[in-house]
Order: structure tokens, then sequence, then C-alpha cells
């Protein structure tokens, strides 16, 4: 199997009137943990209860330590650590500790791992994804036909679905919110969608 990808235009400045590219992978699919453990388990003793414990376990002490500052590294995966975030200033005395929070998790691949991945095999994708339209007779179809054996709609279900980056997941989905056509009964930062009465066959 190829990974698909497809010819993205780079952001230049204003001022830059050249046009280059560069290549994206599209992501139409992803694995979770529960494909994880059932793969695992056939090719060693654990069953897939036991590895997704494992896999909870590992979460959590992974966050207990990224807490304290550390760097994890897991063997054949790479390292992890925190990056952190804090206002703007000319002057680092005018901050406190409290206005330095947490950005994010940064992740470093291992040798062995990268190793593993230059034979993979590429291929062009024959959608464009970043470049197609969704016409709203297509949004109705396509969520009609979803929500006939699905409660909730997740970003992620949206872009595999219309075949969509996340970004214009994201703008499509907030659109439909604001026509009041689906409803975020989730949190801001784990948003999951249901479609409200009268709207795609509900």
């Amino acid at each position: 199997m190829a990974v698909k990808f497809e010819f993205y235009q780079t952001p230049k400045p204003q001022e830059s009137a050249k046009k280059t590219y560069h290549a994206r992978v599209i992501n139409q699919q992803h694995v979770d943990s529960d494909q994880l453990a059932e793969e695992i388990c056939h090719q060693c003793s654990l069953t897939e209860a036991d590895i997704k414990a494992a896999l909870v376990a590992l979460s959590k002490q992974m966050a207990e330590h990224l807490k304290n500052g550390k760097r994890v590294h897991l063997d054949g995966i790479g390292y992890f650590q925190i990056t952190l975030q804090c206002p703007e200033t000319d002057n680092p005395k005018k901050l406190r500790a409290e206005d330095v929070t947490f950005k994010t998790v940064r992740f470093r691949a291992d040798k062995s791992l990268k190793g593993n991945l230059t034979e993979l095999k590429t291929k062009r994708s024959q959608e464009k994804p970043h470049s197609s339209a969704i016409t709203e007779e297509k949004l109705e179809t396509k969520l009609t036909e979803y929500f006939k054996t699905n409660r909730i709609l997740t970003r992620r279900s949206f872009e595999e679905i219309f075949r969509l980056t996340r970004p214009t997941a994201c703008r499509t989905i907030k659109k439909l919110v604001e026509r009041q056509q689906l409803k975020n009964i989730g949190t801001s930062h784990s948003p999951v969608y249901i479609a409200l009465p009268g709207n795609f066959g509900q």
C-alpha cells in the first residue's frame, strides 16, 4: 500500500509573487487503540484487554512525568516532551509563573522508527480535498445517509466522509453549527455533534 499525497501551495509573504508547492500526506483514515490492540495481540501472548490496559496506564504515567518537566523516551518509538507558552513581553519580570502555561507535546522519532519508514511508497491522490468544494446537495445527501446509522458526528468522521483537510472540515462544521443544523454536545476541546431536528433526516 502506498501513502497518498497531494501538492499544496506554500504560504508566502505578500511581496513574493513566485508560487511554490510542497507535498502533504492526505489522511483519510485513522488507526485507534482498538485496532492496534487487535493487531498486536496476534504477535504476542497478550490479550487485547491486556494491551488496552497497558496503553491506558502508559498514557497516565507519561503524563505524570511530563508534568514534572521530564522527557519520556519509548525505545524504538521516540522522545516526548512538553512545550510552554506565555504572553509576549519586552520584560520577563512583568510575567508571573501563572502566565506560563502548557502548550503541546512535542514528539521526536527514534532513528529505528524512521528507518522502518524509509522504504515507504507514495502515490498521488486521485482526489484534491484541499480544493474540492462541498455543495449543499452533497452535504445534505452524505450527512443524511450518515445519521441513518450514527447518532453522533466527530470532526474526524466529517473529514473522512467528505475527504477534507482538518481546517476545511472545521470551517464547514462551524457553518453548520451557526445555521443550527448541527449542535455540539461535547466540549470546545473535544466537540461531538448531533443533527438538530429537521436536519439531515432527523
